[in-house]
């Protein structure tokens, strides 16, 4: 982990893990520790620090992940394997039929492939720029069909469904940046996520915006104080980049932590077999 990195992770998610939010930090907690590989450098460093809340949560996860190494690894199904957006967005509709047995999913996979069609249509004819890139997108999918957060019920499963999501134009940040990210690598453009903790966000060329509050464009200073760290962390955020696997993997978070407050033992139990399966397939 290059020491940039560490000091911007330290610095905002100590702040999350040390606050009195606690949906926030259950959350947070939840992101981390489905990622062992990327965050274990930064928990033990948390599992020490001198306040008792961050010291506590820190913990938890170290235990959670103590725990996952005693368990047998006896599942027969294949490994999932997660090594393009393409593959996520297949999982996308797996989870969609799991979700909904029976469901009829070609409308939903008509209307992405029409948003990437008119995302195309609205680039300029000659060169495009980061910028243009993310007003293409705004001006389609937050202006004209009107996708955009689900501010008055946030922790609604449907949130993290992408066929749901397609339905209602309502989500989570994550949910919402897959949208754009499958929508616009439709539309020839390199579009990807970043893995920010707390809130999912999505960026081209180096730019970073936020589909869940119209695809705006975030600045360093912008971040800087979204995150609570310095403005320098964030002249380049690159290195926050993530993965299709990374991506599946706490988009599954959300959905384990969205049926844990509904109460809803049964899903909730499937969703975290299949996280497990994640996390055992690449260790």
């Amino acid at each position: 982990m290059n020491a940039s990195r560490s000091d911007l992770q330290v610095r905002a998610v100590r702040k999350i893990l040390a606050g009195d939010d606690m949906d926030m930090a259950d959350l947070t907690m939840r992101e981390l520790r489905a990622q062992k590989n990327v965050y274990e450098d930064l928990i033990v460093e948390l599992s020490q620090a001198e306040d008792p809340k961050v010291q506590t949560r820190a913990r938890l996860i170290l235990r959670f992940w103590e725990n996952m190494k005693r368990r047998d690894k006896e599942s027969e199904s294949e490994p999932l394997e997660f090594s393009s957006w393409e593959d996520l967005e297949s999982f996308c509709w797996q989870l969609a039929e799991i979700e909904s047995p029976g469901i009829d999913l070609q409308p939903a996979m008509a209307y992405l492939d029409e948003l990437g069609a008119l995302v195309e249509k609205n680039l300029p004819q000659r060169s495009i720029s980061p910028s243009d890139s993310i007003g293409a997108l705004r001006q389609v999918l937050a202006r004209r069909e009107g996708f955009r957060g689900n501010l008055e019920n946030y922790f609604a499963p449907a949130n993290s469904y992408l066929h749901r999501v397609l339905e209602t134009k309502l989500g989570i940040p994550l949910a919402l940046g897959l949208v754009y990210i499958f929508a616009g690598q439709r539309a020839g453009l390199e579009v990807y996520g970043l893995n920010t903790p707390g809130h999912y966000l999505v960026g081209i060329g180096g730019v970073t915006f936020d589909p869940f509050h119209g695809a705006a464009v975030m600045s360093a200073d912008d971040l800087s104080a979204k995150f609570g760290t310095e403005r320098g962390c964030w002249a380049s955020p690159m290195y926050m980049r993530a993965t299709p696997r990374e991506t599946a993997e706490r988009m599954l978070v959300n959905l384990v932590n969205s049926y844990s407050r509904a109460g809803d033992e049964a899903r909730h139990s499937r969703v975290v077999s299949y996280l497990q399966m994640v996390e055992e397939s690449f260790g």
